[in-house]
């Protein structure tokens, strides 16, 4: 590619890797490598939230030296963003802004096109010519056709559509465009390796954490089927949690108590969060101190807070006088 290479499995200055090649990453590592070999075919990767699927196409991107653009789908994603649309430039003249898609298709750049079953069907029917063997791209705006760079590859990421709730099954005709390679969830023991090399976890804090989303993701499958056992936490929660270095069990908890209680509407769901933390890392989350006491986060923000006013407020006394 035009760009250097980067290895993001190299251990950094902070003693930390931005990338964990654990035995099921290699092996995925491996399957989309002979996929890449095989031809310029569009390739989709289909598997649970936070498995890997996106990190995995930037790293072979970072490794090979090409730019990627990431194009984030939803039911309100619009073809525009994709192939472009008039506009005004600086002068007040009318003129055509091609779009992320036809951009990167001029320059060669490797789109991933996340949560493509989230796309509304009038998208889907636009990627059609460029996902057929002429691979090219219709601009009816401007009546061109545009042609892919040699460079430019094509990747699109989803969760299964009967496990995720708004997610439309793709047509099989669609799908069959595309090379499809199936990513499962990263194990347990494989999660554990990657919160101590990424984000610097403690062995004894890391293996604790990966209890506490086992236990949470089975009390959710048998409590809600319907919601899924990712709706109380995924392995990207787990990095958030990990990332703030908890210094001891009872911060551990705290912490773990903010990030995945706080975002539920039900108390009843809430209480078994708080259930969990507290059965592992057998501490008790005091609820008042956490949130009222004396030393608590909330009152250290606030007279941080009052203490930076104070301060403003003496300056401008000051440069007025």
């Amino acid at each position: 590619g035009p760009l250097e290479p980067v290895d993001w499995s190299e251990i950094g200055p902070d003693g930390k890797s931005k990338f964990i090649l654990t035995p099921s990453v290699l092996a995925n590592l491996r399957r989309l490598s002979c996929t890449l070999a095989a031809g310029p075919w569009p390739v989709l990767l289909e598997g649970p939230t936070s498995s890997g699927k996106t990190t995995m196409v930037e790293y072979v991107a970072a490794r090979c030296g090409h730019p990627v653009v990431r194009i984030n789908n939803h039911e309100h994603t619009d073809v525009q963003e994709y192939t472009g649309s008039f506009a005004t430039d600086h002068n007040g003249a009318l003129s055509f802004r091609d779009g992320i898609l036809v951009q990167a298709l001029r320059q060669g750049h490797w789109v991933i096109l996340d949560e493509l079953n989230l796309a509304p069907s009038e998208v889907l029917e636009a990627l059609n010519r460029l996902l057929d063997d002429n691979r090219e791209l219709y601009l009816a705006e401007t009546n061109e056709t545009v042609k892919p760079h040699p460079n430019f590859r094509l990747f699109a990421t989803q969760n299964p559509s009967g496990a995720y709730g708004g997610r439309k099954p793709l047509s099989r005709a669609f799908r069959n465009r595309f090379v499809e390679l199936h990513v499962d969830d990263i194990p347990s023991e494989e999660m554990v390796k990657i919160l101590e090399k990424r984000c610097g976890c403690p062995p004894s804090h890391a293996k604790l954490l990966v209890k506490i989303m086992v236990d949470l993701r089975h009390r959710r499958s048998k409590s809600n089927v319907f919601l899924g056992k990712d709706s109380f936490i995924t392995p990207r929660d787990l990095l958030r949690w990990a990332e703030r270095h908890s210094g001891s069990k009872q911060d551990l908890a705290e912490h773990g108590y903010m990030l995945l209680a706080e975002r539920l509407r039900e108390e009843s769901e809430k209480r078994m969060v708080r259930d969990v933390l507290q059965e592992h890392t057998k501490v008790t989350i005091d609820l008042d101190r956490l949130y009222y006491g004396e030393a608590s986060e909330a009152r250290q923000l606030l007279a941080k807070a009052l203490n930076e006013a104070e301060r403003q407020h003496n300056s401008l006394i000051a440069s007025i006088a």
